[in-house]
């Protein structure tokens, strides 16, 4: 095959790939995007790494680094009426996990949507993120894609609309309450049924059942 025809396939296939691609113009909605400010809340020290390294120069030897304490917690959303909500659970320090799973992050986006939905947002690994250009509570035009298994929110970059960063919506995290004590046994029922109170208490302490209904 000739370079010339070569040439002419790989414009005919660059025009077919671009004809079969999704019109995503009538797929936008209107919502509001905001910067909710983290915390770290429930910190538990899981001990220390020794980062320190120390090389020789002109004026001596010159060390970075030091001991990093290493922790778990949990980032806690400081929301706009004063409440506090847990988001996900974080990692701190030198460790790997702290590269993924990390607690040094200031905010959290959220959006909330025309009809009052409110979502967390968390941008994904490797994608656009649209919020450095945007203040703490911004009007935007966004997208949602389905696809198997998971769903984005599609936001395009202010600065070149061409191109969008992608968000997934945050499970929140189902915090175990507190089991409700039952009620301890008293005498108070025995009391009543025994006889031994007078009319007065009686009346004060024990249940009067239901005056009869007048015919």
């Amino acid at each position: 095959m000739k370079c010339y025809e070569i040439a002419a396939l790989v414009l005919l296939l660059s025009a077919s790939s671009l004809g079969h691609a999704k019109d995503h113009s009538n797929d936008y909605k209107m919502g509001t995007l905001s910067k909710v400010p983290l915390h770290v809340g429930g910190k538990v020290s899981e001990g220390f790494t020794d980062t320190a390294s120390c090389n020789s120069g002109l004026l001596g030897v010159h060390c970075t680094g030091g001991i990093v304490d290493d922790y778990s917690g949990w980032l806690v959303a400081d929301m706009p009426d004063g409440t506090e909500t847990i988001i996900e659970q974080c990692v701190g320090g030198a460790s790997v996990a702290a590269l993924f799973l990390s607690c040094n992050k200031p905010y959290i986006l959220t959006l909330t949507e025309e009809d009052g939905t409110f979502i967390f947002l968390d941008k994904v690994l490797g994608s656009r993120d649209v919020s450095k250009s945007l203040q703490t509570t911004s009007k935007v035009l966004y997208r949602i894609e389905h696809k198997p298994g998971v769903t984005y929110v599609k936001i395009p970059d202010p600065d070149d609309p061409a191109k969008e960063g992608s968000y997934t919506p945050i499970k929140l995290p189902k915090i175990k309450t507190k089991e409700t004590t039952p009620n301890a046994p008293d005498n108070v029922a025995a009391m009543c049924a025994s006889g031994k109170l007078s009319t007065e208490l009686q009346a004060k302490y024990c249940a009067q059942p239901n005056p009869p209904t007048p015919k």
